[in-house]
């Protein structure tokens, strides 16, 4: 009984060490000979991505970049929040997601939002820094857009109230409704409760929603505001008003991939596949890109392969 019961653990030992040996993630030794050039490896990758339309897109068209080269790429979406993203790429679950500098700025990095953090570069430069340093990822360059939080209002709403700014908010608000996920109600920092004392605003009701129901809760008139983000096409889609954030609280949240560090020193051909996306993307892209799955309801899959072929980046 007891050699049968040893016989399993070694085969058991066995199997575990081949699986780590062919695994990719922050804290794994990726498997093939040191002399191989690292331009020719290939091997699966685990890409995640948030619970809306913008990162499953961006997180796809990557996927389509690297499968084309040969990669094996498995995409997850629907991760609640940047904190489990986060997380999963420290922990080698993921080896790539797709982020906002602003996002991580006051979410893992926990920085305040002041004046003198309001410039785009000097956002990107630290978090950049931060991210090296403290957890071994990489932040790509900019992927060209700032898509941050903003105040989004019916337009005929607008018109009556006569109001373009969030600061034009401020008398009527005790008589307001507003939408918002619950990411940005808790949020501290560049969220909910720091937005109203930066605004001096006081809303009659908040109401956490789904950022799928959000909008269309703002269009019908089921509440007054919403808090948006600036490249979904649904704000267009649906023909809602952007107010300005005239105080300037929101920081810069320009988007960019983040990869595991350790993962690119094995294959560094990664980042040359991807750097192809760095710039290329402007908020009309964006959101144009964002409203084929949110208002025309394609299938978020089909519109990163055609952007793709039509970009000319594949064939």
């Amino acid at each position: 009984m007891f050699s049968t019961r040893k016989c399993l653990l070694v085969i058991l030992s066995l199997i575990m060490v081949a699986s780590a040996a062919i695994a990719w993630g922050c804290t794994e030794e990726a498997a093939g000979d040191d002399e191989q050039d690292p331009m020719e490896r290939r091997g699966e990758l685990h890409a995640g991505s948030g619970a809306f339309s913008e990162p499953w897109i961006l997180a796809e068209i990557a996927k389509v970049l690297l499968e084309d080269a040969g990669f094996e790429v498995e995409h997850t979406r629907n991760f609640q929040g940047s904190t489990v993203l986060h997380q999963a790429l420290e922990a080698g679950d993921l080896d790539f997601y797709v982020s906002w500098t602003g996002t991580q700025f006051a979410g893992i990095l926990e920085k305040e939002v002041t004046d003198e953090w309001l410039d785009r570069e000097k956002v990107y430069d630290y978090v950049k820094q931060e991210f090296a340093e403290r957890y071994n990822q990489t932040w790509s360059p900019p992927l060209g857009f700032n898509n941050t939080y903003a105040l989004a209002v019916r337009r005929d709403f607008a018109e009556e109230h006569d109001i373009q700014t969030q600061s034009e908010l401020r008398d009527i608000s005790p008589e307001l409704t507003i939408a918002m996920d619950t990411t940005f109600m808790d949020r501290v920092g560049d969220g909910y409760p720091d937005m109203l004392e930066h605004y001096d605003m006081e809303f009659a009701e908040a109401h956490p929603m789904d950022y799928g129901i959000i909008y269309r809760a703002v269009a019908q008139g089921d509440v007054d505001v919403a808090v948006a983000y600036t490249t979904d096409g649904r704000v267009a889609g649906l023909d809602l008003v952007i107010l300005e954030d005239d105080r300037e609280f929101f920081p810069p949240y320009d988007g960019a991939v983040v990869l595991c560090t350790e993962m690119l020193e094995k294959s560094p051909a990664v980042e040359e596949i991807l750097s192809i996306m760095w710039g290329a993307f402007d908020e009309h892209t964006m959101s144009l890109l964002n409203a084929k799955v949110d208002v025309e309801e394609e299938e978020y899959e089909d519109v990163a392969r055609e952007f793709v072929q039509e970009m000319g980046w594949i064939d």
